[in-house]
C-alpha cells in the first residue's frame, strides 16, 4: 500500500510529524498532491499555532490558505499598533514613522589619484590589476536614499493607529489584550509583556505603572510558558502550557498561582482562562465553568507562590456524553453583572455572578437560555464581549448583537416565571423583553467578521479580509476610534461632535452602522483628511456666503453622503488617485481582493490579524509588507516644488510624512467637489470627482428617510 492511498484521516498524523520544508518537498511530488496538500488547513494551523502560539479562531479553522500565509509572514512582517486614551502609559511609546531625503541630486565624483603599483607580499603573489580604459572621472553617482533612524516617544493620546516600540527580546508577537488601563502581549516565545497600569482605578495605580513593556514574571521560574491570556478590567490571568493558572494585579509584583480551595486544581486541566469586569474564571471541562474573585499580591510574603481561592461553578456546564454525542461548552466570556456562554447544541445561556455566601459552590441563581439567538438550523461558532455588550457568531455570517441591559430582563422575566422560562424556551408572549435585544448591526453581516474587541464605549470588528471597522463613540474625543478626532479629519469619516468642546464626545453617523467605517493606518491617509479639513476654511470653497465647513456642520446627512465617498476613495487607495469618470450604476465591491487568486497573496500592505481593546483605547497586531507601502506610497508622493523651511524630517507625529522635495498629488487638484447621491455638489474645485464603486443611492446610505 503506498503513502498516498492511505485515509486522510491518517495522511494528516503522517504529515504532521515533516517540518515545513520537508512538507513542502513532499508536496512537490506530484501536481494532484501539491493541490491538495499544499495549503492543508490541518497542517499548517497546527504548525502556526504551535510555532507563534496564534490563537485558533473557530471562524477560520479551516481557512488552509489563511494559516500558509500567515505561517510565512508572522515571523518577520508582524507589528503592533495602538490608539486612544494612553494617560498610564497604556498606548505604549510610539513609533516615529520611517523617513527618507529622496531625490537626491546626487554627489560629484572624487578626485582621481595616481595609481599606486601593489607592493608584494612575501606570502602571496602579487595581485593583478585591472587596466582601466581611461583616467577621466566616472560620471556623478547617486546616493541611494538616507533613512533617519526611528525614534521613539511617550503619548497621552493617539486618533490614529500608531505603531508601538516593542523591545527586540519579544520577538514575534502572538496575541494582545487591553485592560482598563493596560496593554498585554504575549510572545511566541510563551512570555507576557504589559505596559501601563493593570490596576489604576479611581486614579489611583496598584504597583507601579510602566511607560514601556515589561515581561510579567512568576516567583516559581519552573514555571511552563503562557498558552494562552486574558486581560480583565484590573487584573491578567495566564494559562501555562502545564495547565496552570497564574494572575497578576500589578505589573512590578511576580504572578502568583491559582489553586482551588480543595487542593492544586479545580478537578481537571483547565482548558483556557478569561478575565472579566471583576472576576477571574476558567473553563475545565470535566468540571464546567469555574469563577472566582481576582487574586491581589499585596507583597505580604516574598516567597508566596499561589493562592487558594473560595471557586464557584456554574451548574450543567461539565463536558459530558449524551445521546446525540458529547456536551461541551465552546466558549465563554465575564461580563459585568453574568457570565455568557455557548455550547456544542449551539445554544446561548447566561449566570449571573451574585453570590450569597462565599463559601457555596454554586453561584445563587441557576444559568438560564438566553432567548433571541438559537434558531432552527443556526449553528452557533464564537463569542466575544466584554463589560456591556457581546456579540455571537454563527456559522451563516451572522453576528449577533447582546448586551448586560438585555440580559438583565431575561433574568428578572426567569426569576418571576421559574416553571415557565428556566427549562423551556417559550419566550414567545414576552414580546416586550425579545424586543429589547440590541438590534444587529447591518455592517457586520456577512462581512466575513471574525473577531470583537470592546472597549467602554466604542468597539471595533476584525474582518477575515484584514479589514478593522469602528462603532460607537469616541470618549471625550481621545480617539478611541482610531479614525482621527473631528477637527483633524474625522468629519470626513462620519464622526460628529455635537458641542463646540473639543473634548466632548464624538458620535458615528448612523450610516457607519449601515456601511462601517474602516481604520486606516497610512500615515499619507492621515494627512489627506487632515489637509482636506484645512481647505474647508478656505474662501474659494464659500457658497452663497456660506464657507464649506458650515455645510458640513449644519447637514448631518450631508456630512455622511461625503463620508462615504471618502471611504470609497479609502477602499481604493492601493489603486492610486482616480482619473476614471463617474459611473452612476455601483460596482460590486462586495468580493474580498483575495477572491481572484483563491490566496492571501494580494491582501493589503496593513493586514490586521488580531484586534483588542478596553476601556478607551485599542490595538491591533498588522502584517506589513515595507516593499509594498513605498510601492503605494509612490502614487500618492511625486516631485515638486517645496521651499527648504517646508522639509520635514522623522518629527514624531508631525503633519506630513513627507521630505524635501517631494509634494502629495492630491493638493494639485484642490479640495474635491463630489456631486452627492441626491443631486446636490459640495463644495470644492474643477469637475466633480469620481466615485470609485459608483453613486450609491439614498436608500443605499439609509438617508432616504
Amino acid at each position: 500500500m503506498q503513502l498516498l492511498d492511505f485515509p486522510d484521516d491518517v495522511m494528516v498524523i503522517v504529515l504532521s510529524n515533516l517540518g515545513p520544508e520537508d512538507y513542502l518537498a513532499f508536496c512537490r511530488i506530484q501536481k494532484s498532491v501539491y493541490a491538495r496538500y499544499r495549503q492543508d488547513s490541518a497542517y499548517w494551523r497546527s504548525n502556526t499555532s504551535e510555532t507563534f502560539r496564534l490563537p485558533i479562531s473557530p471562524l477560520l479553522a479551516a481557512d488552509g490558505a489563511r494559516w500558509y500565509w500567515l505561517y510565512k509572514r508572522l515571523k518577520t512582517q508582524t507589528q503592533l499598533y495602538t490608539w486612544g486614551q494612553g494617560t498610564k502609559g497604556n498606548l505604549g511609546p510610539g513609533r516615529s514613522s520611517p523617513m527618507t531625503l529622496p531625490h537626491n541630486p546626487g554627489r560629484p565624483a572624487p578626485p582621481v589619484l595616481p595609481r599606486i603599483p601593489p607592493i608584494p607580499h612575501p606570502s602571496r603573489p602579487t595581485p593583478i590589476v585591472a587596466p582601466r580604459i581611461n583616467d577621466s572621472p566616472a560620471p556623478a553617482t547617486r546616493i541611494p536614499p538616507r533613512h533617519f533612524p526611528r525614534e521613539s516617544y511617550m503619548r497621552t493620546s493617539s486618533a490614529w493607529p500608531t505603531e508601538v516600540h516593542v523591545p527586540d527580546e519579544v520577538g514575534v508577537i502572538a496575541d494582545l489584550q487591553c485592560g482598563g488601563w493596560s496593554t498585554t502581549i504575549l510572545s511566541s516565545s510563551g512570555k507576557l509583556y504589559t505596559v501601563g497600569s493593570i490596576d489604576s482605578l479611581d486614579g489611583i495605580n496598584r504597583g507601579r505603572a510602566s511607560q514601556s513593556f515589561e515581561q510579567l514574571e512568576y516567583l516559581t521560574q519552573s514555571t511552563s510558558a503562557v498558552r494562552q491570556f486574558s486581560s480583565g478590567r484590573r487584573h491578567i490571568l495566564a494559562l501555562t502550557d502545564d495547565g496552570e493558572i497564574v494572575s497578576w494585579d500589578r505589573i512590578n509584583a511576580k504572578g502568583l498561582k491559582v489553586f482551588s480551595k480543595d487542593g492544586r486544581d479545580f478537578g481537571g486541566k483547565s482548558a483556557r482562562v478569561a478575565a472579566g469586569w471583576n472576576e477571574s474564571s476558567a473553563y475545565v471541562p470535566p468540571v464546567g465553568i469555574v469563577f472566582w474573585t481576582p487574586l491581589q499580591n499585596d507583597h505580604s510574603s516574598v516567597e508566596l507562590d499561589g493562592i487558594h481561592v473560595k471557586q464557584h461553578v456554574i451548574p450543567g456546564t461539565a463536558r459530558k456524553q449524551s445521546e446525540t454525542g458529547v456536551f461541551d461548552v465552546l466558549k465563554h466570556i465575564v461580563l459585568a453583572q453574568f457570565i455568557v456562554y455557548i455550547t456544542s447544541d449551539s445554544k446561548l445561556y447566561a449566570c449571573s455572578l451574585s453570590i450569597n455566601d462565599p463559601d457555596q459552590l454554586e453561584p445563587a441563581h441557576q444559568p438560564f437560555e438566553v432567548p433571541g439567538y438559537s434558531a432552527e438550523g443556526r449553528e452557533l461558532k464564537d463569542i466575544h464581549g466584554q463589560f456591556q455588550r457581546f456579540g455571537v457568531f454563527t456559522a451563516a455570517g451572522e453576528v449577533l448583537a447582546g448586551d448586560v441591559d438585555y440580559l438583565e430582563k431575561c433574568f428578572n422575566a426567569v426569576r418571576q416565571h421559574p416553571n415557565r422560562l428556566q427549562t423551556s424556551d417559550d419566550w414567545s408572549a414576552l414580546t416586550d423583553i425579545l424586543a429589547a435585544r440590541p438590534p444587529n448591526v447591518p455592517a457586520l453581516q456577512h462581512t466575513n467578521v471574525i473577531a470583537l474587541a470592546y472597549g467602554d464605549y466604542h468597539y471595533h470588528a476584525l474582518h477575515a479580509d484584514g479589514r478593522i471597522t469602528s462603532y460607537g463613540r469616541d470618549s471625550q474625543s481621545c480617539g478611541s476610534l482610531g479614525l482621527s478626532q473631528p477637527e483633524s479629519g474625522g468629519r470626513f469619516r462620519g464622526l460628529r461632535r455635537e458641542r463646540v468642546d473639543v473634548r466632548s464626545d464624538a458620535d458615528l453617523l448612523p450610516i457607519s452602522n449601515l456601511r462601517g467605517r474602516q481604520i486606516w493606518f497610512e500615515p499619507e491617509r492621515k494627512d489627506w483628511l487632515h489637509w482636506l479639513e484645512e481647505q474647508l476654511g478656505k474662501p474659494n470653497l464659500n457658497i452663497d456666503g456660506r464657507s464649506a465647513r458650515a455645510i458640513f456642520d449644519d447637514d448631518p446627512n450631508k456630512q455622511a453622503a461625503f463620508s462615504e465617498w471618502v471611504e470609497q476613495e479609502g477602499q481604493h487607495w492601493d489603486e492610486g488617485p482616480s482619473s476614471v469618470p463617474s459611473t452612476e450604476e455601483p460596482k460590486d465591491s462586495s468580493k474580498s481582493k483575495a477572491d481572484g487568486a483563491g490566496d492571501y497573496a494580494n491582501l493589503g500592505v496593513y493586514f490586521p490579524i488580531a484586534i483588542a481593546a478596553a476601556g478607551w483605547h485599542s490595538g491591533a497586531l498588522v502584517l506589513k509588507d515595507e516593499d509594498r507601502a513605498r510601492e503605494i506610497r509612490s502614487k500618492w508622493v511625486t516631485t515638486g516644488q517645496r521651499d527648504a523651511g517646508d522639509e520635514q524630517v522623522a518629527m514624531p507625529g508631525a503633519f506630513e510624512k513627507i521630505a524635501a522635495g517631494e509634494e502629495y498629488v492630491w493638493k494639485r487638484g484642490g479640495f474635491p467637489k463630489v456631486r452627492l447621491p441626491d443631486g446636490f455638489e459640495m463644495p470644492g474645485v474643477g469637475e466633480p470627482r469620481p466615485w470609485r464603486d459608483g453613486v450609491p443611492s439614498l436608500q443605499d446610505l439609509g438617508l432616504d428617510v
